[in-house]
């Protein structure tokens, strides 16, 4: 066995240990369900029979806007639903009680809605409209951010 090949191995075996590796195993694949999502709607847009269904340049700027979260993790768990003219990108944590809902009609504009119930009542909620697609990942950030004791 080459020196090289011994060196792959050992790193490929380090790799598959360390949790950085075990990190980005399910993110390929969440991926890919996302953009099958977006392609099941493009699909369904198109069909003869569809009314009321987002426009092929709003699907692409849902592609847009979901290739552009930092980091793709943020992606995980996420629901891709078509709501007339709309794409509704939603995360919900019945834990935290946080839930934020992306709302994607026309380019370039963006609208972030964010809540967090605690207790059965409604503590924080706001609707953002923006064109800065980074403030989808930031209000991600805060979602995925475990909730104070």
């Amino acid at each position: 066995m080459s020196q090289n090949s011994m060196m792959a191995e050992s790193h490929g075996s380090v790799m598959a240990e360390s949790s950085v590796e075990k990190l980005t195993i399910p993110f390929p694949a969440e991926i890919m369900r996302v953009f099958k999502e977006l392609e099941r709607i493009e699909r369904e847009a198109k069909a003869p029979s569809a009314r009321n269904m987002p426009s092929l340049e709003t699907i692409e700027w849902a592609m847009e806007v979901l290739l552009r979260v930092v980091p793709s993790s943020y992606l995980l768990g996420s629901e891709i639903n078509a709501f007339q003219a709309e794409i509704h990108v939603s995360w919900e944590n019945g834990q935290s009680g946080k839930s934020v809902v992306a709302f994607l009609q026309k380019r370039p504009e963006l609208k972030i809605y964010h809540e967090q119930v605690v207790n059965g009542e409604v503590v924080e909620h706001t609707v953002v409209t923006t064109e800065d697609v980074g403030d989808l990942s930031a209000r991600l950030r805060w979602f995925f951010r475990p909730a104070a004791d």
